[in-house]
């Protein structure tokens, strides 16, 4: 197996696609372990967790990183590459939806996706799997598209790979499916290595991103599925960033219904914690935000967000939290909209044993009532 080296033109295409985060983003911020790179010696396998159709942007971003650069092949949902897909997909209004029309009119984005190595794969229960399903065909296409991808790999690529299959609409990671356990057991040395994205949705008027990449790790061959499941599950969870939007979200949902506090006290409570997160807990990666402690004018950003949803009131130098900001949704298809400030919190979720600990241990106030 010789791997395909990256050329001019797969550059120039990757570049092209990353000048849209401009569009989707506030700002990017990239934390590494050591050198500022991504090892991903051939044949690898690069894991990340599945947030929304803005982590096209964001392995945009993470290519250049790439040590050494090749070729890649991207599993991909299937109407991303057909005609149309931005209309149908955002269903935008105004001077945007003409933009939109004209690009998928041009069908360049399937065009550029191939060229870049994106190939369509099923997912369960979406797309036509259900017909497929009906006529005893899905089990067949699956391992036909599976096939197909470690044919690319042997071809000379490495694979990007979502391991979870689909968006993680609760803010974390869905289910792990058996991808990775797949390729592993049908290509011999295969590398891993990982990076994990975080989307701050609430500290600045436009999403900003969070990009921690991983070391190099094995899976033994003789490890079983659902270990290699769990394997995958803890390297991504464990690399979620701690930003000022989720950890503020964490503390919010950490106080009684209808509490009401100054605004100084939540940003003592949240420097409180960070503070104990640095000196005990340096593996767990911390935004600049809350490292530099400059975060008066996007905590007010945050709060006028969920002062505008009715999760909070927000009057001068009181906050208090409302009922409804402790409610769970019967569906969290869509946590993100319906309560915002969940969908931060449970960002954290691998986290929450360490910071469940930190806060039982911090003194609160006197007159702030908490959950401890």
């Amino acid at each position: 197996m010789k791997p395909k080296k990256h050329t001019v033109p797969y550059d120039f295409l990757i570049k092209l696609v990353s000048f849209a985060r401009g569009l989707v983003f506030h700002s990017i911020e990239e934390n590494f372990p050591e050198k500022e790179e991504l090892e991903a010696p051939y044949p690898s396998a690069l894991l990340c967790n599945h947030v929304s159709e803005a982590d096209v942007v964001s392995l945009a971003m993470v290519y250049p990183r790439l040590n050494p650069k090749i070729k890649m092949i991207i599993p991909a949902r299937e109407d991303i590459l057909k005609r149309g897909f931005l209309q149908k997909e955002f269903r935008a209004k105004g001077i945007l939806k003409w933009i939109f029309k004209l690009i998928d009119a041009s069908n360049i984005i399937p065009v550029l996706l191939r060229y870049i190595g994106a190939v369509p794969i099923k997912r369960p229960f979406r797309d036509n799997a259900r017909e497929l399903l009906k006529k005893g065909e899905l089990r067949d296409k699956v391992d036909s598209e599976w096939t197909d991808l470690v044919a690319h790999i042997r071809k000379g690529r490495n694979l990007f790979m979502f391991p979870e299959g689909t968006y993680n609409h609760d803010g974390f990671l869905n289910q792990v499916k058996r991808g990775a356990y797949y390729i592993k057991s049908k290509i011999d040395k295969l590398h891993f290595n990982s990076f994990t994205l975080t989307y701050d949705h609430l500290s600045y008027q436009k999403t900003k991103l969070y990009i921690k990449y991983g070391r190099p790790f094995e899976i033994p061959s003789e490890m079983p599925a659902d270990k290699v499941v769990k394997l995958v599950a803890d390297t991504l969870g464990k690399h979620y960033t701690v930003t000022l939007g989720n950890l503020t979200s964490y503390v919010l949902l950490k106080l009684e219904r209808e509490t009401q506090i100054r605004k100084q006290q939540l940003m003592q409570m949240l420097f409180q914690v960070k503070s104990q997160l640095e000196k005990h807990f340096p593996e767990i990666t911390i935004a600049s935000e809350l490292r530099k402690e400059t975060i008066q004018t996007q905590l007010e950003l945050i709060f006028q967000k969920l002062k505008k949803v009715n999760l909070i009131d927000w009057e001068g130098e009181f906050i208090k939290t409302k009922e409804v900001l402790y409610h769970i949704p019967k569906s969290l298809h869509n946590l993100k909209k319906s309560n915002i400030v969940l969908y931060h919190k449970n960002q954290l979720t691998a986290h929450l044993s360490t910071l469940d600990g930190i806060w039982n241990e911090l003194s609160v106030q006197k007159g702030v009532n908490a959950k401890i």
